[in-house]
């Protein structure tokens, strides 16, 4: 009888097997939990009567400044570059003006977002497969259309103190159905003489 396990050491030697298996199995959710980190870079772009642009998302009712996710956490100024270029321009050397987190209430899943000026100097305007219409406005004109009040907060702090990196963290989330954003961490300067 040797061969035969009883019903009560079966199961014991299951509960070990269990306990030794879940926490292999629980690992990769909380290291997931850690990954859900994205880097967005915004492009600022503005013409020579230094207006901005912004683009309607086709399909939706959303307005923004161009922008793209990293893939694989490396942008270059390459990926900037051919952003422009996909709306059929081309750009002076971005430079960085904010370096910001962004905290979503909703999804909890925080996003690195990184705020690039440049100015246009060639090209002709197109507009891109996933864009419904671009306007050049003027800053004020376009922070009043821009449909996320956290790009709005963003660009007015960069507009506002155009010789300073910025650094701050930003809470995105909804009260019923209006979009809102609050400061978390102040703004701060990421410039080293200004620290």
């Amino acid at each position: 009888m040797g061969r035969y396990i009883s019903v009560k050491n079966l199961v014991i030697q299951m509960n070990r097997i269990l306990l030794l298996i879940i926490p292999f199995l629980a690992f990769p959710l909380f290291a997931q939990e850690n990954v859900k980190i994205s880097d967005f870079h915004r492009l600022l772009i503005f013409n020579d009567k230094n207006q901005l642009m912004v683009a309607k998302i086709k399909d939706t009712d959303f307005w923004v400044t161009p922008g793209l996710y990293s893939q694989n956490k490396k942008l270059t100024n390459e990926n900037l570059h051919k952003l422009a270029s996909e709306y059929g321009l081309t750009i002076t050397q971005p430079n960085l003006r904010g370096v910001f987190i962004l905290k979503n209430k909703k999804t909890n899943i925080d996003s690195n977002r990184y705020f690039f000026n440049v100015k246009v100097n060639g090209g002709d305007i197109k507009t891109p497969d996933n864009i419904e219409e671009i306007k050049w406005l003027p800053v004020n004109e376009a922070m009043n259309v821009i449909t996320f009040p956290h790009i709005t907060m963003l660009i007015k702090q960069i507009m506002d103190y155009p010789d300073v990196e910025w650094g701050g963290t930003v809470l995105r989330y909804k009260e019923g159905t209006k979009l809102k954003s609050k400061m978390i961490k102040s703004f701060y300067s990421l410039n080293s003489d200004n620290k």
